[in-house]
């Protein structure tokens, strides 16, 4: 393996997860070890927790966020709408205030589901489609 130029940037990865149960978590503990060996390393916690966020972010100096935090699952949405508020929601606003404070300030890329477009039957979907008519509270959050 060559050296790196002395201009090469160290580039790091770094995820949350709450490892909540509504898909195994010990699949989930399978695909964090297999990411651990690449590189991407895998921090247990609560989007919401703004304490742990804070921390992460005076560790680390983030030139990008990419958030795909989401409690999944539309039939769940009826069983437990707290719990899409408090992840799909609050998290999201738990993250970008703590975005707003860091220096130097990320560029963050927010990942949504097709669920959002409703019951729009156009394919393939467009982000120009309509998505004031959710279908779900899941597509809602």
């Amino acid at each position: 393996m060559s050296p790196q130029p002395s201009n090469a940037v160290a580039t790091a990865f770094l995820g949350l997860d709450n490892f909540n149960d509504y898909y195994d978590p010990a699949l989930k503990r399978a695909r964090q070890a297999l990411l651990e060996r690449t590189g991407v390393f895998i921090v247990e916690g609560d989007i919401n927790d703004i304490a742990l966020l804070k921390k992460l972010f005076e560790v680390v100096a983030f030139t990008h966020v990419m958030h795909l935090a989401a409690q999944a699952g539309v039939r769940y949405a009826m069983e437990n709408p707290s719990s899409y508020v408090h992840s799909n929601l609050a998290g999201l606003v738990s993250l970008l205030e703590v975005c707003k404070s860091a220096d130097p300030q990320p560029s963050i890329v927010w990942a949504s589901s097709s669920s959002v477009y409703g019951l729009n039957t156009r394919v393939p979907f467009s982000e120009k489609d309509r998505t004031d008519q959710p279908a779900s509270l899941y597509a809602a959050t």
